[in-house]
């Protein structure tokens, strides 16, 4: 029996988008058997589609049934939460009783809205294959965590075989970096200094865990890395050479940005797996998503930094994470190294571990004047060697904090240095990447 229910399109207006406004026109939402179809068409293309199901109708008030009942793959076909390159008529097919239980007849109590987006203002999740079977931009997006097939946290997938990335809104955006007054401020290097980002980018919710390195890379070179308990932990013990650059000379500058990365380096084989520009957020670009929109003396949850109160106090409760006032200093088990990544609570835009875990590699060299001559407009990166203070511009900046750091380093404002082929257990990363056109 075929059955028609009731029929809505939505469309993303785009402020100051570079490309055409698409809009999703829905055409119908038909029911045959167990299988809803939902047909529609783009005024422009390409376009991201997002759809969400709505149902419990209260005069003008509908509800998403949520995102984890319409998942690719298992309760939607594969034609959904991604780039579409047709103009249409195309179609979405829905099986409601895989995900959403005891719903084989839909007619008349569900809505279905279609949103189309333009490729420069694409939703705030993305999720990527980093596996062997993956193909260039076949990425998935989604509207928010609650769309995020499995859950963010409770699906390991994002730790192991894919990237989950998170949509920062930075453009035109100006924030204090540094610190002025927070206890364990380094007064040579944390000076504050307004700071403008140009772009929207994604970054990763999680550090790059050793089960992702594998992948990429084909080998594990952590140092806390027993089977049982390595893959959803943050690799470590891998050098900015390693991740971009290939080489252990640290003054091969001519391999570093904005050059591609170096062939055979990380980011070089997860740009051909992916058909992605990932690459290492520039520090005011790390710092901007780590401060979540918080201020001077607060954590990125907006908890305040208090020295004494976190030492005394467990510091998961406070938003940090894994640091050396909570990590056993030795021992093979969970309570030694680096915690799984999402262990503690994320920051106020969905991140975790910025405070923390593993200290991370960004692109910039390290320049401790920041404040004198620093560069406005630098997303991602002033890519030029910085000379001041009798430096040689031979450092590379990272930022968060460890577990093998006492607490004060995982403020946001923290600067920390190490020279490119530096590997240290304690040392990971993670990857940003443009949000135009990806």
């Amino acid at each position: 029996m075929k059955t028609k229910t009731q029929l809505f399109a939505a469309a993303a207006i785009t402020a100051c988008s570079a490309f055409a406004l698409p809009r999703a026109e829905v055409a119908s939402f038909d029911q045959s058997g167990a299988t809803a179809t939902i047909t529609y068409t783009l005024s422009e293309a390409p376009a991201i589609v997002t759809v969400d199901i709505q149902t419990n109708a209260t005069g003008d008030v509908w509800a998403s049934i949520g995102g984890e009942n319409i998942v690719p793959g298992i309760s939607a076909d594969s034609d959904v939460f991604k780039k579409v390159s047709e103009t249409g008529p195309l179609a979405i097919k829905w099986t409601p009783n895989r995900a959403w239980a005891d719903h084989n007849q839909i007619a008349g109590k569900v809505r279905a809205v279609v949103t189309a987006r333009s490729l420069d203002n694409p939703p705030d999740y993305m999720a990527v294959d980093l596996t062997e079977h993956a193909q260039p931009n076949t990425q998935r997006y989604y509207p928010s965590a609650d769309f995020v097939p499995g859950g963010v946290t409770n699906c390991p997938t994002y730790r192991t075989s894919m990237l989950l990335m998170r949509r920062i809104h930075a453009r035109n955006k100006t924030f204090d970096m540094g610190s002025i007054g927070e206890y364990g401020r380094n007064t040579d290097n944390e000076r504050t200094n307004p700071v403008t980002l140009t772009n929207d980018y994604y970054i990763g919710v999680f550090e790059v865990t050793q089960a992702q390195w594998f992948l990429i890379k084909g080998n594990w070179p952590s140092g806390w890395n027993n089977a049982a308990y390595r893959e959803m932990r943050p690799v470590g013990n891998v050098s900015y050479c390693d991740i971009r650059m290939w080489t252990d000379n640290k003054y091969y500058a001519a391999m570093d940005f904005p050059n591609p990365p170096y062939e055979g380096s990380f980011l070089y084989n997860l740009r051909a797996r992916t058909g992605i520009d990932f690459d290492l957020p520039g520090e005011a670009q790390w710092e901007f998503a780590c401060r979540a929109g918080h201020g001077e003396g607060e954590w990125g949850n907006g908890a305040k930094y208090d020295y004494q109160g976190v030492v005394a106090a467990a510091p998961i409760s406070l938003g940090i994470g894994r640091t050396a006032a909570n990590a056993a200093s030795s021992g093979s088990g969970l309570e030694a190294g680096p915690a799984i990544c999402g262990s503690y609570p994320p920051n106020d835009w969905g991140l975790y571990d910025m405070h923390g875990n593993i200290s991370e590699w960004c692109l910039d060299w390290f320049w401790a004047g920041v404040n004198l001559d620093y560069q406005v407009n630098i997303d991602p990166a002033n890519p030029a060697k910085r000379l001041s203070d009798g430096e040689s511009g031979s450092q590379k900046v990272r930022r968060g904090g460890s577990y093998g750091h006492a607490i004060h380093f995982a403020r946001s404002a923290d600067r920390n240095k190490d020279g490119p082929a530096t590997r240290w257990d304690p040392i990971g990363f993670r990857v940003v990447c443009p949000v135009e056109a990806n």
